[in-house]
This record gives C-alpha cells, sequence and structure tokens, in this order.
C-alpha cells in the first residue's frame, strides 16, 4: 500500500505544477508535513504557456462504495469522553475547524477496515494514514487533517476537512437544481440548494482548488482529477468517484485533402 501511493506520488508531484513545493499551515489539529519545501523554480516560457493552453481540470465527488460486502458504519465524531459536538456539519461546512482535543468514533456492525468513509449523519470524511498523506502532498492549502480514533483500530486514521468553500455549481448543467426563498427557509439559507440532481460544476470557477465543498451544497466533497488519480493508483479501499465535470468533446479528425491528379 505504502510503495503504491509513494510511486502514485511521485509520478503526480511531476506532472502537476507546484505540487510538493509549498508546505502547509498547520491548522487547529492538523497534522502538518515534517520536511521543509523546496524553493520553486520559475517555470520556463514555454511550460507557462503549456499551463496556459492546458484543458480545464476535471472533478469528481467522493463518496462511499456501498458495494463492499459487510460495510462498517462508523459514528458521528465525539470527545474521548462521548461529549457530541456542536453540530454534526461541524467537519463538513467548508470551513477550518479549531476543536482541539481528542476525537473518537465508533463502528456499528463491526467489519474490516476502509481507507475512506463518510461517518455518521454528518458525513464527515475518515481516512486511513496512506490516503491522508495524499492529502498532505496534493493538497496541503484545501484541507485540515484531524487526528481520530476509530473503535477496535490500532490504525491510524483522519477526519478530512475541506477548507474551501466555493461557489461554482454549474446550475444549467445539472439535471435539476431548486432554491430555498423567504417563504421556506431562515434568511441565512435563502439562496441556498434545496434539492441537486446530476450535480455539475464549472471547472473555471473553482480558484484552483484541489478539494472543496461547493457553495449552498457543502454535502458533497469535490476533488480534482490529480487526487483521485493518486488515490486509485494506491488502491484505495471504501470509496467511489462520480464526476462532476463535462467530460472534454472528442478531438475531431480533420479529413486529408486528396491533391487532384493532373490529366
Amino acid at each position: 500500500m505504502f510503495r503504491r501511493l509513494t510511486q502514485a506520488l511521485r509520478g503526480l508531484t511531476r506532472r502537476i505544477p507546484g505540487a510538493g513545493t509549498q508546505e502547509a499551515t498547520p491548522r487547529g489539529g492538523e497534522v502538518a508535513p515534517g520536511e521543509s519545501p523546496d524553493r520553486p523554480r520559475r517555470a520556463s516560457a514555454a511550460r507557462r504557456a503549456s499551463r496556459r493552453d492546458a484543458p480545464a481540470t476535471r472533478y469528481f465527488d467522493l463518496h462511499d462504495d456501498f458495494r463492499l460486502p459487510a460495510r462498517r458504519e462508523l459514528s458521528d465524531p465525539t470527545s474521548v469522553d462521548g461529549r457530541k459536538m456542536d453540530s454534526v456539519w461541524l467537519f463538513t461546512s467548508g470551513a477550518p475547524v479549531r476543536h482541539r482535543g481528542r476525537l473518537k468514533l465508533t463502528t456499528e456492525p463491526p467489519g474490516p477496515p476502509l481507507d475512506f468513509s463518510l461517518a455518521g449523519a454528518g458525513l464527515t470524511p475518515v481516512v486511513s494514514a496512506p490516503v491522508a498523506s495524499v492529502f498532505r502532498e496534493l493538497a496541503p492549502d484545501d484541507v485540515q487533517l484531524l487526528p481520530v480514533e476509530v473503535e477496535g483500530e490500532r490504525e491510524r486514521y483522519f477526519i478530512v476537512v475541506a477548507t474551501r468553500l466555493v461557489r461554482c455549481i454549474d446550475e444549467r448543467a445539472c439535471d435539476e437544481v431548486s432554491h430555498y426563498t423567504r417563504e421556506d427557509a431562515p434568511p441565512e439559507r435563502v439562496g441556498h440548494y434545496r434539492t441537486v440532481r446530476g450535480l455539475r460544476i464549472d471547472p473555471a470557477k473553482t480558484e484552483g482548488a484541489r478539494v472543496l465543498r461547493t457553495w449552498g451544497w457543502p454535502v458533497s466533497l469535490i476533488v480534482s482529477e490529480s487526487i483521485k488519480d493518486a488515490l486509485e493508483h494506491a488502491g484505495i479501499r471504501g470509496a467511489r468517484f462520480t464526476e462532476v465535470t463535462q467530460p472534454p468533446p472528442a478531438p475531431r479528425r480533420r479529413k486529408s485533402r486528396r491533391k487532384p491528379r493532373r490529366g
């Protein structure tokens, strides 16, 4: 698992501009990288041009894979003494968390450990240590990683908090959307989404984030194609990916023009 993860990160670091060259600023409870970043090199003019001409980034909704047999369910996070959080959405609102203290999760029913799970009613993302290192390496400015104890497990696990809430839903491309209004919602919810079906986002509005939550509909955890590729290469268990960007159009083949034969 760790060997595949290392290979994936090395390959993606070469492909992604700036990956691995910046150190995350530790937030409350975040596990920061232990090594100092190297000084970034100035990109050549050709490389800068290739970045401008590169196609739009693809994004994916990261969620549970319920096809796995005997999948265990995790509870909402609590403190180690059993005290509940102020809200089940504390870790999924798209903002940094200032919680300090140890956290724990219970499991029901018992089952084999997974690398990715959405825990409890708040759908809190919980990942294994190898998966956490992917997020730490490729999206240090977009996530906060909080250590959490999982009942019956000796391995280390982390809660992934996406700290960027971006207004990027492409309403025209979605299958269906509806909004809360003044007649049916409190003032702070007016304009937010009541329903989103067939979620699609506009990659041009993601502000370059590799991990994000969508404004008005933060229930979805969105990751870029680079992170999806790294997780799949590492053999992540328990996760599924659904694309939320329109696939790029297939390139058109140019028909060769034949010169007329001379009589």
